[in-house]
């Protein structure tokens, strides 16, 4: 027995078997992730699909069919499922039809991309996301850096120095992204319900990005740092776009639905103040972003 299909195979014993109990702090590390869930997000899956999945049997089966039952898993979110699977796929050495599910989900946009990535590694299958996965969908993972940056304008997401009067940091566009510390993020991973969410914050500052209350004359919710971050309007979602033959990124608001933008016009330092579009509109060419791994 090789390496590989004995990880893979201690994979699946401890995906089946653990009752994985994870924190609302927000830490992370290699294969662990955070969750405001109180109880197991991980079920037994080996009860639930069928072992003739085997490497015996894989070869007399249509391998676009178990592509197809691969894809249609993750994007129902019947996520003990697509873990067990791709487990069993990956330990047969049929590493092209788990790429090819990835690039699918990617290609039609699908935001599960992100649980499936965050299932995987809660399932101890951290070495199978890092080796089919793009390191954009990782984000979930702790020792991954990013910076924000708007496809449109090409900015990069920051916050003011300052703080208003309820002590919120505004989020700002700047056109230097050659930057470190001010425009470095992290997205901090939370489990809710059955998807992941994200909370995103600086590297050196504990404020965490939300959209304010009320709207703006356009219907726009400014978008502020805050070091309180109980509420879903701190939470977001990611959901990827192929676009010119780039990977980008839509980043979404919990609460309100709405999509992280750029305003149109500059303030005197030259930056653009950051906003949650009032409609829900994927329009790359307005409100993707890229994802720049530090």
């Amino acid at each position: 027995m090789g390496l590989k299909e004995f990880a893979v195979i201690l994979m699946c014993a401890l995906a089946a078997n653990a009752n994985i109990i994870i924190d609302d702090t927000g830490s992370t590390v290699a294969a662990t992730v955070s969750s405001t869930d109180s109880s197991s997000t991980e079920a037994t899956v080996s009860e639930k699909i069928n072992l003739s999945l085997a490497s015996s049997d894989i070869a007399s089966t249509s391998a676009k069919n178990i592509e197809d039952e691969l894809y249609n898993e993750v994007v129902s979110r019947d996520f003990d499922k697509a873990v067990y699977r791709t487990a069993i796929l990956y330990g047969a050495g049929h590493d092209s039809i788990i790429s090819n599910v990835v690039h699918r989900l990617i290609n039609d946009g699908q935001s599960q991309i992100f649980d499936y990535a965050y299932k995987l590694t809660a399932s101890r299958g951290t070495f199978i996301v890092r080796a089919l996965f793009p390191i954009e969908i990782r984000m979930h993972e702790d020792l991954l850096f990013v910076k924000i940056i708007s496809y449109k304008y090409d900015f990069a997401l920051k916050y003011s120095r300052g703080v208003d009067f309820a002590g919120d940091k505004t989020a700002y566009g700047d056109s230097d992204t050659s930057t470190r510390f001010k425009v470095t993020w992290k997205f901090v991973p939370y489990w809710i319900g059955d998807r992941v969410y994200f909370k995103i914050r600086p590297i050196d500052i504990a404020y965490f990005l939300k959209l304010g209350n009320t709207r703006d004359r356009d219907g726009d919710h400014g978008a502020y740092g805050s070091t309180n971050h109980d509420t879903d309007r701190h939470l977001w979602y990611v959901k990827p776009v192929r676009h010119n033959g780039k990977l980008l990124f839509y980043i979404i608001n919990k609460e309100y639905d709405e999509l992280l933008k750029l305003g149109k016009s500059k303030d005197w330092d030259g930056d653009r103040v950051a906003y949650g579009h009032s409609e829900k509109d994927f329009n790359p060419d307005k409100f993707a972003w890229y994802i720049k791994l530090i």
